[in-house]
């Protein structure tokens, strides 16, 4: 046997996962699905690599319960103001899922968008 046919085409099942949802959004804007299946995918990436950024949300979580508790100090001591800018402070957790989200949307979106152009192109 030639030593190619031995090595594996992916390093993981998630690797394989992830390209089969690179190829599903394709296929849907070959298809004239709708314009939801590129957040579809984002979302079904975020399942995916869960373990592979989960730390970050953690520490992200963590952070926005810090702000949580400082502001929730701050009211009950009378100092509105303080609290409620603490308590505007913590979204760190959004920002980090809307980051990683917003990447993997805008990266499908354009996957969908050559499907929509292959499809013109083949279909006319």
């Amino acid at each position: 046997m030639f030593a190619w046919v031995r090595r594996r085409l992916f390093a993981s099942w998630r690797e394989f996962f992830e390209h089969l949802i690179f190829l599903g959004v394709c296929v849907a804007g070959v298809a004239n699905a709708s314009w939801l299946w590129p957040l579809v995918g984002a979302m079904l990436l975020l399942l995916l690599g869960w373990d592979r950024y989960s730390e970050l949300f953690v520490k992200a979580g963590k952070i926005d319960a810090e702000y949580r508790d400082l502001a929730r100090l701050a009211h009950r001591n009378g100092h509105m103001g303080i609290g409620v800018s603490l308590y505007l402070r913590a979204r760190t957790l959004a920002i980090v899922l809307g980051a990683k989200l917003g990447h993997d949307a805008l990266f499908l979106v354009g996957a969908f968008i050559f499907g929509h152009a292959a499809r013109w192109f083949w279909f006319g």
